[in-house]
């Protein structure tokens, strides 16, 4: 049985800590800090986490990092202590099942119903529901059937058909007249999605050591069609197109992006395998909410994340791009520009971040802007303007710029200091509770 073993985003890591009693006791030991070490010396560990004296502390990205038999899950937290140890008495359980509803409702989960007993076991870690939810919908897609299609094909034949490639013939069939060398038309299952889905089933038994996902990805790889491997990147998945047939293949193909784009299980010159899943929780809070809004929007109101625009460029052709992350438009009412930021501003916002918000509103012509922050304790929210106006031209009257900082609330026990009985849950809208739904109407009016 794997041992799971949770922490809090920004929190250190020593050598020694251990959680669990028994069969489920896991600690983390001097072995697993030396494949840490060594993943995060390639480079690929940098970004999730630093190295201390016999210990690690880890950054904003949440997830899995698997270290043989010992599985590290890292959760999010808004009121975490950074660069403390985690507090023994943690709810766990609790950041966990928020990260998940935060990843299905941000569109990283795919999953349309929480009612699976997958995302209720404490013993299945985050990557394991990922390979379920992958090897469902393989077994799903399996079911169904396989979708073929028509392909060319060249090579030696038995009985003439297509045409006969005359150069390559007499080459490799003047002793062999029984032989035809031809160019010819198949429909058969060899195809881009099945090479991808089948190169992510071969995967699977290096990513997880739960028996029950090992038998039924050995039984998926089974019964799947024998492929050549491919080598994928994300130009391979950019050229895949969708229609009516291959449209119930999205999801597996989402899944199957992430496991073998993301993972990376090829770091394995040491003693034991290494495999890390992790998620920017900037991205999350930002996909989170860009999400939530456009679930709330009133008619009339558009909610979107804008392409990069570019703001400067040189004489020799070099720019620099700008990107908001949301944008709220009327045909009357104007823009409002979000920023939505997964970090605590210790009581008032960062002064960077207002001079960021302010660049947004001048490039995109908005009366107002708004920072984004998560609650992580009695925050309120504070509005306020800035003291230069937005640049108009042709004479016209120079607005002011209004610009709020809100403390965004995601779930009711999300703080150390919530009642306990309360649920995370909107029982009516079966969403999380959030903030939002009280304060976006506030902002346009």
């Amino acid at each position: 049985m794997p041992t799971i073993l949770r922490v809090l985003e920004h929190s250190i890591l020593t050598i020694g800590y251990a959680q669990g009693e028994g069969l489920t006791r896991a600690k983390f030991e001097e072995a697993h800090w030396h494949e840490l070490l060594r993943f995060h010396d390639t480079g690929a560990g940098r970004r999730y986490y630093d190295i201390r004296h016999r210990g690690v502390r880890f950054k904003h990205y949440v997830g899995v990092l698997q270290v043989g038999s010992l599985t590290i899950e890292v959760l999010p937290k808004a009121d975490a202590e950074p660069g403390r140890a985690t507090p023994p008495g943690e709810d766990f359980d609790r950041w966990r099942q928020l990260l998940m509803r935060m990843l299905a409702e941000a569109g990283l989960l795919p999953v349309d119903t929480f009612r699976t007993a997958l995302l209720h076991e404490r013993e299945n870690s985050l990557l394991d529901i990922y390979i379920s939810l992958f090897l469902t919908e393989v077994e799903t897609l399996l079911h169904r059937g396989l979708v073929k299609r028509y392909r060319q094909r060249e090579g030696q034949v038995k009985a003439l058909k297509g045409t006969l490639l005359f150069g390559q013939h007499l080459a490799r069939n003047v002793v062999h007249q029984e032989r035809f060398f031809t160019r010819n038309q198949t429909y058969d299952h060899d195809h881009l999605p099945h090479r991808l889905l089948r190169q992510a089933l071969v995967l699977l038994p290096v990513l997880t050591t739960a028996p029950s996902l090992r038998g039924r990805a050995a039984r998926a790889l089974l019964a799947w069609p024998e492929l050549p491997a491919v080598r994928p990147t994300s130009a391979t998945f950019s050229r895949l197109r969708y229609d009516r047939k291959t449209a119930p293949y999205r999801t597996a193909l989402r899944i199957a992006r992430l496991l073998l784009l993301r993972l990376g299980p090829d770091v394995r010159s040491g003693a034991q395998d290494l495999v890390a899943l992790f998620f920017n929780m900037n991205h999350i809070w930002e996909a989170y909410l860009l999400r939530t809004l456009q679930r709330l929007a009133p008619v009339g109101w558009t909610v979107r994340k804008p392409t990069k625009v570019v703001f400067w460029q040189d004489a020799q052709g070099y720019q620099s791009r700008m990107q908001p992350d949301m944008l709220l438009q009327h045909a009357t009412q104007g823009t409002i520009v979000l920023d939505a930021k997964w970090k605590r501003p210790h009581g008032k916002p960062a002064e960077v971040d207002l001079r960021q918000l302010f660049a947004y509103a001048q490039h995109f012509e908005a009366t107002r802007a708004r920072l984004l922050y998560p609650q992580s304790g009695s925050e309120q929210s504070v509005d306020g303007v800035f003291t230069r106006p937005l640049f108009s031209a042709g004479g016209a009257e120079a607005q002011a710029i209004r610009c709020g900082v809100s403390y965004i609330r995601v779930g009711q026990a999300a703080l150390s200091h919530a009642d306990p009985a309360a649920s995370d849950v909107n029982q009516t809208t079966g969403y999380l509770t959030c903030s939002l739904e009280t304060e976006f109407s506030a902002w346009l009016t």
